[in-house]
């Protein structure tokens, strides 16, 4: 299957346009920190994602998608907690997260399951 064609390839897309629309509003002097990084653990988590797609031994890539998106849902915790989104908007973006993470978890399972195969 095409990477493009993959549902977590398409909702992660879709969040992190979503992500950088937010991001690009926080104060100056959080853009170059937490901004980046958040926005930088969710694209790298992207390219995990596309590089898994065409591995045979899929796990490990799944496996840095997986803290990749981990440690953007604390950076996203701090961006709320700094005030620096919303209390919907960071909701949106736990629900959107944990709706990524679901689907990674089950492709990682699937892949352990099937000892790496496809």
């Amino acid at each position: 299957m095409s990477t493009e064609n993959l549902p977590i390839f398409v909702k992660t897309y879709d969040f992190i346009l979503w992500t950088m629309n937010h991001t690009a509003k926080f104060p100056k002097s959080a853009r170059f920190s937490l901004a980046v990084r958040i926005e930088n653990n969710l694209l790298e988590m992207l390219r995990a994602v596309m590089a898994a797609n065409r591995l045979r031994d899929k796990a490990a890539m799944l496996e840095q998608a997986d803290r990749q998106l981990e440690h953007a849902r604390i950076l996203m915790r701090m961006s709320k907690d700094l005030r620096y989104l919303n209390l919907s908007s960071y909701e949106h973006a736990a629900l959107r997260m944990d709706e990524i993470g679901r689907m990674l978890g089950g492709w990682l399972k699937q892949q352990k399951a099937a000892g790496g195969r496809g």
